[in-house]
């Protein structure tokens, strides 16, 4: 399952949308696409092309700064993605924009060339920048770069921007950034640890997903959301510190973390996402504060080592497959203001023996206690707890039902 969930986080990750903090880009919808040679391009507004598309297999490429007549003024979003020969490319001054990362999965290329006086562009160390919003947009993945310093100055990191950057095993962010955007750094196997300076505001979706080297990361205290799969599939990840300044915690965004033992979660957290912390092998214990009030379903599933978790006070729902298939969960403490249970939100808990249902639960999904077969339930005489244990034949007691022994 691990290896199969890896392969499609990989797929995912390089095929996904290309989404950035940039100006839009021509749409197929609106703006037709025409073929010059190895390049599809769309006619802008304004009369001049965007190359959406190249198609050709060269290594060393000079991308035109003329298409049919038209001059050439923006490269949209992964138009050079997958052109496994190219080694080398030289971008025309002409190119006033650039949005995503637009060499995704040139698994080659080591060398991206602008002319000195560039308008729009330039190009440190072989790394690519955009000069009026201050963005990296491209660190060449076919660099042999070990430790790689972001110069001072720059507001963020853009989309994908060392994506599949094999070699990186370190990365200093100055003060100047501000954001770390979708899938920044993902897929980044040899990186061992990073420092987010507390200048930055956002981590994006996915910005560390798949960093299967990564020890340590220090989140900023400006950081108010941990995005959908941010740090999913970090093999190496063995503890978190979450700053009080997060208010909530995306879908997956630490799933299959398989060293990852201790998480601190915040007072200041009001949302856990689904799955988010999604089989976490060596997780053993949970304190969910009383400011969550909204578990995502199969947050805390196959978490193998699971043994004992405490439920906020404030929650009052448990979804579909929260703690399934944690096979040493022994402990479960449920308040008193949830109201609903969910299918399968404690299936296959082989090892549980006991657990309190109160009498504010007026809804549990029919599997909830599936595979459980070890499980008493303790229930209200009157509640709908007692009926549903009834009806769907999961054993129960009530927690007076000893107080005969002692009269």
């Amino acid at each position: 399952m691990k290896k199969l969930f890896t392969l499609l986080l990989c797929l995912t990750l390089c095929a996904a949308p290309f989404t950035a903090a940039a100006p839009a880009f021509a749409e197929e919808a609106e703006h037709k696409t025409f073929t010059s040679g190895d390049f599809n391009y769309a006619l802008l507004d304004d009369g001049t092309a965007e190359v959406t598309k190249y198609k050709g297999k060269a290594e060393t490429l000079a991308i035109p700064d003329i298409l049919d007549g038209h001059p050439v003024t923006s490269i949209g979003n992964g138009a050079f993605s997958r052109c496994e020969n190219l080694t080398s490319v030289t971008i025309p001054d002409s190119i006033t924009l650039i949005g995503t990362n637009p060499f995704v999965t040139c698994d080659n290329l080591t060398v991206i060339k602008v002319s000195p006086d560039h308008p729009a562009l330039a190009v440190i160390d072989s790394v690519l920048f955009s000069k009026s919003d201050k963005r990296l947009i491209c660190c060449p993945c076919a660099l042999t770069v070990v430790s790689y310093s972001i110069p001072q100055g720059i507001k963020s990191i853009g989309n994908r921007a060392f994506i599949n950057c094999n070699s990186l095993t370190s990365v200093t962010i100055p003060d100047s950034v501000t954001s770390i955007c979708d899938h920044a750094f993902a897929l980044c196997n040899s990186l061992t640890s990073v420092n987010v300076p507390d200048s930055v505001t956002s981590v994006g979706n996915s910005a560390f997903s798949g960093c299967g080297s990564l020890t340590s990361i220090t989140i900023s205290n400006n950081v108010t959301s941990i995005g959908e799969y941010t740090f999913s599939n970090c093999d190496s990840l063995i503890s978190v510190t979450i700053p009080d300044s997060v208010t909530s915690i995306g879908d997956y965004a630490f799933a299959m973390c398989d060293n990852l033992t201790s998480v601190t979660i915040p007072d200041s957290v009001t949302s856990i996402g689904g799955r988010a912390f999604a089989d976490c092998d060596s997780l053993k214990s949970i304190t969910i504060p009383d400011s969550v009030t909204s578990i995502g379903g199969g947050a805390f599933a196959l978490c193998n080592r699971l043994t004992s978790v405490t439920i906020s006070n404030s929650v009052t729902s448990i979804g579909e497959h929260t703690f399934g298939m944690c096979g040493r969960l022994t402990s479960v403490t449920i308040p008193d203001g949830v109201t609903s249970i969910g299918n399968e939100a404690f299936a296959r808990c082989g090892s549980l023996t006991a657990i309190t249902i109160p009498d504010s639960v007026t809804s549990i999904g029919t599997k909830a206690f599936y595979k459980c077969d070890n499980l008493t339930l303790t229930v209200g005489r009157d509640s709908y707890a007692k009926k549903f244990c009834s009806e769907n034949g999961v054993n129960y007691t009530y927690a007076d039902a000893n107080d005969w022994l002692n009269n």
